[in-house]
C-alpha cells in the first residue's frame, strides 16, 4: 500500500509533465495562474488535502480533495482514513470502488511515496520512491464527493502488485502513469482498466531515508535526504587478560 507521499511541485512542474498530452487530444487545460506552489508537503498523511487532476466538461482541471474516499452513502468521516487506497484487481467489484470507475477517475500527482521495508520485524526501515527517470509521479486515483465533507471531494490512490523495482520492499505500489497514459486513464470510455497490470508503466528508483518520516508531525526536505545507519562496532569482550 502507500501511505504517505511526498508532494513538492509547482503549477509550470504539472503543466510541464501533462499539458502536450492533455492539448494532443483536444482536452483544454486550466490552471491556476502562474508560478503557483501547487504541493509543498514532505509527509502527505491520510485525511490530508491534496491537488488532483480530473477532467471536467472535457478540461483537464486540479481540483483539491481530501485523501481518503468517502463513498456519498458513508456515514462515519473517520472511515477516510482506511480508504486511501484502492486494489486494481477488485475496484470494479467492491461498493465503494465499482461505481467511480466509468466517470470518477482521477490522477494524483506527486513528487514520489514513502514505503517501509518490513522484513526485519524489529525495525521497519523507510524509502522514498521516485520515479527513475526523474519526472512527477501520475498515480491513478478513483474520486467522489462526501455529504459529509459538506459535499467536498475525497479520493483515494490506486495500487498493484509491485514489480522487480520495488517488490524487494513491498508488494504493492501505485499504479502510475506516463503522461499519455494518465491522460487516456482520465478521459477513455470504457475505462481502460489493462493499463493498470501493464509491465510498461515507469520504473521506480528507492533511496532509504530517516525514520524521522514515521512521525506525521514532521516535515520538511530533510525528510527525503539519503540516510545512511551508523556502523555499530563490536564490542571488545570483558578480560583480565
Amino acid at each position: 500500500m502507500c501511505g504517505r507521499f511526498v508532494g513538492n511541485f509547482n503549477t509550470d512542474d504539472l503543466l510541464a509533465e501533462i499539458e502536450e498530452a492533455a492539448l494532443a487530444v483536444g482536452l483544454n487545460v486550466e490552471m491556476p495562474g502562474g508560478h503557483m506552489q501547487l504541493s509543498h508537503n514532505f509527509n502527505t498523511a491520510p485525511t490530508q488535502g491534496i491537488p488532483v487532476l480530473r477532467v471536467e466538461s472535457e478540461t483537464l482541471i486540479v481540483d483539491g480533495m481530501f485523501w481518503g474516499l468517502l463513498p456519498v452513502w458513508s456515514k462515519d468521516p473517520s472511515a477516510a482514513s482506511k480508504m486511501i487506497n484502492a486494489r486494481s484487481e477488485t475496484i470494479t467489484e467492491k461498493p465503494s470502488f465499482k461505481n467511480l470507475v466509468p466517470n470518477h477517475r482521477c490522477i494524483i500527482p506527486m513528487s514520489g511515496f514513502y514505503e517501509w521495508d518490513r522484513s526485519n520485524p524489529k525495525a521497519k526501515v523507510p524509502y522514498y520512491v521516485t520515479r527513475a527517470d526523474g519526472h512527477l509521479m501520475l498515480g491513478a486515483g478513483l474520486w467522489t464527493r462526501s455529504p459529509l465533507l459538506d459535499n467536498n471531494h475525497t479520493c483515494a490512490l490506486i495500487t498493484r502488485e509491485s514489480v522487480g523495482d520495488l517488490s524487494h520492499i513491498h508488494n504493492r505500489s501505485p499504479v502510475e502513469f506516463n503522461a499519455a497514459d494518465a491522460i487516456d486513464w482520465l478521459t477513455l470510455s470504457p475505462p481502460p482498466l489493462e493499463m493498470m497490470w501493464s509491465d510498461g508503466q515507469p520504473t521506480f528508483a528507492t533511496t532509504r531515508v530517516s525514520t524521522l518520516v514515521n512521525a506525521v508531525r514532521n516535515n520538511g526536505p530533510s525528510l527525503i535526504e539519503p540516510f545512511t545507519p551508523p556502523v555499530v562496532e563490536d564490542e571488545e569482550p570483558d578480560t583480565l587478560f
